[in-house]
């Protein structure tokens, strides 16, 4: 079975992205959570094809 790395950097770089956003959108509600909820997954995605390109 193949080993799952994970670069602590990039999972650190992701959580304050999303922590920011969420606390914008508190404040402004541009967003719904179902919009919410995709933003973060496609962040979640961008990031693991950056990291799977290195």
């Amino acid at each position: 079975m193949e080993v799952i790395r994970i670069d602590d950097s990039a999972i650190k770089r992701l959580k304050r992205k999303i922590i920011i956003q969420e606390n914008m959108n508190l404040k402004t509600r541009n967003m719904t959570d179902q919009q919410m909820v995709s933003w973060i997954k496609k962040k979640i995605e961008e990031e693991a094809k950056c990291y799977f390109n290195q």
